[in-house]
């Protein structure tokens, strides 16, 4: 079994939701499949009520106590060379590693990920060179892979993130409280392995 989930560095509740996600991938088996995404031309995601940033801040509050971490909200910024960065670190086998030192920095660390220098900083910490890193940023090998994960994400008509996907099953978030626990992942999915558990 193979969760898909649909991302981008600047989603806050990318980040939350990836800490439910490893959870129900290790309760049921399952591996996960990365999928960077960008906003697609004429997508028309659901309005957004009129006290969604002060819910949002509540949520993250919320989420920060239950996770143990100190998250910050932060402005978006282009997280293109952060997400081309990936497809390296998925070829050197150090994928996880590398999208918990961008995420952190970028959350936790209040820092700017569109810098080179912060994002050779997260590679390096995830075990990758940095020099080789830094050369791939600009490599059409990469690059069009990036440019691959948009245009499968706008082909499947997702309009917001995070957005999960499981055996032809589709889970959209397209507000905070819709975010899933890992066991409502679990469920909402139908993935096998061990019993849902929150």
């Amino acid at each position: 079994m193979r969760i898909t989930s649909y991302f981008d560095y600047n989603c806050v509740f990318c980040y939350i939701g990836r800490y439910r996600l490893r959870e129900a991938a290790k309760r049921t088996g399952a591996s996960i499949e990365w999928v960077a995404w960008s906003m697609p031309e004429g997508a028309s995601p659901p309005p957004k009520p009129d006290d969604y940033r002060e819910g949002v801040k509540r949520y993250v509050r919320a989420a920060s106590e239950d996770l143990g971490l100190d998250i910050r909200l932060m402005r978006p910024v282009d997280t293109r060379d952060a997400l081309t960065g990936m497809y390296y670190a998925r070829e050197e086998g150090v994928e996880e590693a590398y999208h918990q030192q961008v995420f952190d920095a970028r959350f936790l660390k209040g820092l700017d990920v569109s810098d080179r220098r912060v994002l050779t900083e997260c590679a390096e910490a995830a075990g990758l060179s940095g020099s080789r890193y830094l050369n791939t940023l600009d490599q059409e090998k990469y690059r069009a892979l990036l440019e691959a994960d948009f245009q499968r994400a706008a082909g499947a008509r997702i309009w917001t993130i995070p957005v999960y996907e499981a055996d032809h099953r589709r889970l959209e978030v397209h507000h905070y409280d819709q975010l899933p626990t890992a066991g409502g992942l679990v469920d909402s999915l139908k993935l096998t392995g061990v019993k849902a558990e929150d």
